[in-house]
């Protein structure tokens, strides 16, 4: 098989998927469309892109999983490998602490404690908290508010969907003519938000977790922000978390672990350049700290960013004061 440039980990959504690799991101993607996935990332990271990590929901069945695997190849994947939303979380972590991460998508509610070796002690789904359930009230809160009895059901809730998203960066928005404030979205769906919230805190109660984290589509509106961001805890917001365990997981694939060795002794090898070019004007103590740094970056031969990062920072500094 050919060498792999990129290998992606996809958060594979109802509504958005969302893709990571090396640190960048790509979220808010419509639908599930691999093929459509792939091209889009090829653009963004600007590389082909021929292999994926898929995070998908733990209730998927054989044949499913079957399908998806089926309709990656179809679209031109040649490396594909399925992990679950709670293997992808899990791998994200970097504490050795109890966390709950609350992944608040579309279709469900899904809270998990994860503990100091990131198994799960406690999983609880709702699947009437959740963006689907918002829409389904706003649309109806819609068609009441503003006589839309002829507007198709399926349209109106679409249309319902678009404004809570908008909503969630706008303090209104102008739909037909009509202005829909935000603070009426969060009037219709407050009391469910803290329905979720005090399941949230009975969970802090009985593990005494280090943080929460929330992930999923429904964590960027402003109210659910709020709510949580007051729990006696610390408090994270990254929507990305599953697509960025995915991504770490396909940096596992040997063909990645090759190009990350290649990358880091290209960079290596350029900023050693640098630093012959400026010896003379180094003090020993410089000399000493940069040869240290690269004795290290050497050793590892990884793409590690703060390290790379720090060597440069010192070799700009060195020439700044020059």
């Amino acid at each position: 098989m050919t060498d792999l440039n990129v290998s992606v980990g996809i958060d594979a959504g109802s509504h958005t998927s969302k893709i990571s690799y090396g640190g960048k991101k790509i979220a808010g993607l419509e639908g599930f469309n691999l093929l459509k996935l792939r091209e889009e990332s090829e653009v963004f990271f600007d590389e082909p892109v021929f292999s994926c990590v898929i995070a998908l929901p733990e209730s998927l069945t054989g044949k499913q999983r079957g399908d998806i695997i089926f309709d990656a190849k179809k679209s031109g994947f040649k490396k594909i490998d399925l992990i679950t939303s709670h293997d992808a979380m899990a791998g994200a972590l970097n504490e050795n602490a109890r966390v709950i991460v609350y992944d608040f998508g579309a279709s469900k509610s899904d809270i998990i404690i994860f503990d100091e070796n990131k198994k799960i002690l406690d999983n609880e789904i709702f699947n009437d908290i959740s963006g689907n359930k918002f829409d389904d009230v706003f649309a109806q809160w819609l068609s009441e508010r503003f006589t839309l009895n002829l507007i198709d059901e399926k349209i109106l809730l679409g249309h319902a969907g678009k404004i809570k998203i908008n909503l969630s960066f706008n303090d209104f928005v102008i739909w037909r003519d009509i202005y829909i404030m935000r603070d009426d979205f969060e009037r219709l769906i407050y009391f469910t938000v803290k329905r979720a919230l005090h399941t949230v805190e009975r969970f802090i109660d009985c593990y005494s977790p280090k943080k929460i984290i929330m992930t999923g589509g429904c964590s960027e509106i402003p109210l659910i922000k709020k709510i949580f961001s007051g729990l006696n805890i610390y408090t994270e917001f990254n929507t990305e978390l599953i697509a960025q365990g995915a991504a770490l997981k396909a940096r596992s694939f040997p063909e990645n672990k090759r190009a990350e060795k290649t990358a880091a002794a290209s960079k290596i090898s350029e900023l050693r350049g640098k630093l012959i070019e400026l010896e003379e004007l180094l003090t020993r103590k410089q000399k000493d700290r940069l040869y240290f740094l690269f004795k290290k970056a050497e050793g590892i031969l990884t793409n590690d960013p703060a390290l790379i990062t720090l060597m440069e920072n010192l070799i700009k500094e060195i020439r700044n004061e020059s």
